[in-house]
């Protein structure tokens, strides 16, 4: 079996954090479940076997040392951005007003457990505890790569930020012991120290156990303030969305997309981007710089640890975008926007 079995594990013996269902329907909600508009994945239990059992998965070594040593800024100048890539999915974003961090995960495995499921080859480029002030966590769905249980006790015990969610996850939060959390739906925004973050789709799913999947939301967010708009995408496949999102808020001038856990595409279309994709969706999104996230940490699917930078490469080169317009960051590494 695939390291990715934890996935497998997640859904028989995971503690269950299933939400209320009190949201009036919508065009991805139906009353009982969240759904993808204009996109339905057939992909249950029995492709997830397929899977398993087909193997293909290139070996990732048992550890990875990172290139760069962290220089985080102490403060931030007015009309400055600063955006350091601590692993995975996780980012520090310092903005003059405020600091924000996404997905944090800083637990040695992405699992229900830390002594089962993929453990991490590379230490986080910034360590939870040498981390500045927090003031906004944004979490984009409770996958446990995306959702970790320990980081969220640290980060509210260290710093007691605001979480926002998609909806039906607070409760989730809040068992792990979260006191400030907001839920959004698609398109709605929220105002938080000088920062304006609206939750925007992706095309996506969501489970912590057997009998949850879809249940709560999944999504993306815009942060901006008067000077930058920054996008994280969070988990998404390829779709109409990155379109919508320009139409609706604007050309980006960061763009943090997924460029891993993308093989075998039969099975990981649907809900992850391979590079190439994710050099598209920078196209559709006008983004004036993106960069890769969501690779090079955890063993989650098929592909090898160096192959989505590579084929970012591929990519560029395809769809003629400029290698310093799409980057692919090492874990502690910092960019500054001016």
């Amino acid at each position: 079996m695939k390291n990715c079995n934890f996935v497998l594990f997640a859904f028989l013996t995971s503690t269950l954090n299933c939400a209320a269902m009190s949201y009036p329907r919508t065009d991805h909600f139906n009353g009982e479940k969240f759904f993808n508009p204009e996109h339905e994945s057939n992909k249950g239990f029995g492709s997830f076997l397929k899977w398993q059992l087909s193997g293909g998965k290139v070996p990732w070594p048992k550890t990875r040392e990172n290139k760069v040593a962290p220089r985080i800024p102490e403060t931030v100048a007015e009309g400055k951005l600063a955006n350091t890539f601590i692993n995975h999915a996780t980012h520090l974003l310092q903005f003059p007003e405020a600091h924000v961090l996404t997905d944090p995960v800083f637990s040695v495995r992405t699992s229900p457990v830390q002594w089962a499921g993929p453990k991490r080859v590379r230490e986080p480029g910034v360590a939870l505890t040498a981390l500045p002030k927090i003031h906004v966590v944004v979490i984009s769905h409770n996958h446990y790569d995306h959702m970790d249980s320990g980081s969220i006790r640290s980060l509210t015990d260290a710093h007691d930020p605001l979480f926002l969610v998609p909806l039906g996850n607070a409760k989730a939060l809040k068992n792990f012991g979260a006191r400030n959390v907001v839920e959004l739906d698609w398109w709605q925004d929220h105002q938080a120290h000088g920062l304006k973050i609206t939750l925007v789709p992706a095309l996506h799913w969501s489970a912590r156990g057997m009998f949850d999947r879809n249940k709560t939301l999944w999504g993306g967010f815009v942060i901006q303030n008067a000077k930058h708009k920054v996008f994280f995408a969070g988990d998404t496949g390829y779709h109409t969305h990155f379109t919508k999102i320009r139409e609706r808020l604007g050309i980006m001038d960061l763009s943090l997309l997924p460029i891993g856990a993308y093989e075998p595409r039969w099975f990981m279309k649907d809900h992850h981007m391979n590079p190439e994709e994710a050099v598209q969706a920078h196209l559709d999104l006008g983004s004036k710089l993106s960069q890769g996230t969501h690779f090079g940490t955890f063993p989650l699917t098929d592909e090898g640890i160096d192959d989505p930078v590579q084929a970012l490469v591929i990519a560029r080169e395809k769809l003629k975008v400029a290698a310093d317009r799409f980057l692919a960051p090492d874990n502690g590494e910092t960019l500054l926007l001016e």
